[in-house]
């Protein structure tokens, strides 16, 4: 199975070129020793920026990543894993780690095999030029999530648990709070990103339903924490949270960004 990249040209240019010039030009301060990554899927001229230094700010991104992301499109199923193949990126393609998404989809009753749920999705996709780039020899276990339970979202890192060895990287795919102006989309995404950095999976998906913050990645982010704790990872780290305020200039109708090591 081959996925071809549907959204280069409008998210991230078609030109590998371009793309490394903008990757290129992004430095970062300093190297963490991260499990878990959090970074958004937007466009890379409003979230590019906050994505690139969060991934860049890894000490070393490992051989095999799990792409952990919303299903913004509804196609497809709940926990759909990309079963095998290859994706195409403007760095070129990128194997999908068999071995591994045959164990989750052959030992869980949550993840099914499936290329519908990822055939017109975007929150993997554009994250992938940037890992690519990063770290030449890459594969990857694309994994997109659909509304979950708390305990579903438990269930579903257990499972995760079962691939994560010394040779993975889980990164996640997510954006914050929606469409609603500058002021409340930061205390928003404030109540959300503390959670987060507590390594809170509970309190997460409490807040961000009670609060009602639109962050289309909470079951991805839930299942990352969660998974966070059963490998007793203790620390977290905020890379770096804005707006598109900051390239749109439209205060009133934004969308927030955070990038997030957890290690």
């Amino acid at each position: 199975m081959y996925r071809k990249a549907v959204v280069k040209g409008t998210f991230y240019p078609d030109s590998p070129g371009a793309v490394s010039e903008f990757l290129d030009s992004i430095s970062v301060s300093g190297k963490y020793n991260a499990k878990i990554a959090i970074v958004p899927h937007a466009g890379y001229i409003y979230s590019g920026e906050t994505a690139i230094k969060t991934l860049k700010s890894i000490e070393e991104i490992k051989s095999t990543v799990v792409l952990l992301g919303p299903n913004h499109t509804g196609l497809g199923e709940k926990v759909a894993v990309y079963p095998g193949g290859s994706w195409q990126t403007v760095f070129g393609d990128v194997d999908i780690n068999q071995q591994k998404a045959d164990i989750l989809i052959n030992t869980s009753s949550l993840f099914k095999g499936d290329v519908l749920a990822h055939l017109q999705e975007h929150s993997l996709e554009v994250i992938l030029p940037i890992l690519k780039k990063i770290r030449h020899d890459i594969s990857i276990v694309p994994i997109t999530v659909s509304h979950l339970t708390k305990h579903e979202c438990f269930s579903v890192a257990g499972d995760l648990l079962k691939i994560i060895e010394e040779d993975v990287t889980v990164v996640v795919s997510t954006d914050f709070n929606h469409f609603e102006n500058e002021d409340v989309t930061n205390l928003k995404d404030k109540l959300a990103i503390d959670k987060v950095l507590d390594i809170d999976p509970e309190g997460l998906y409490d807040t961000v339903f009670e609060n009602r913050i639109s962050m289309c990645g909470v079951f991805p982010v839930t299942i990352a924490l969660y998974l966070a704790k059963l490998m007793e990872l203790k620390s977290a780290k905020l890379i770096e949270h804005t707006t598109s305020a900051k390239r749109s200039g439209d205060y009133n109708r934004v969308v927030g960004y955070a990038g997030i090591l957890i290690g």
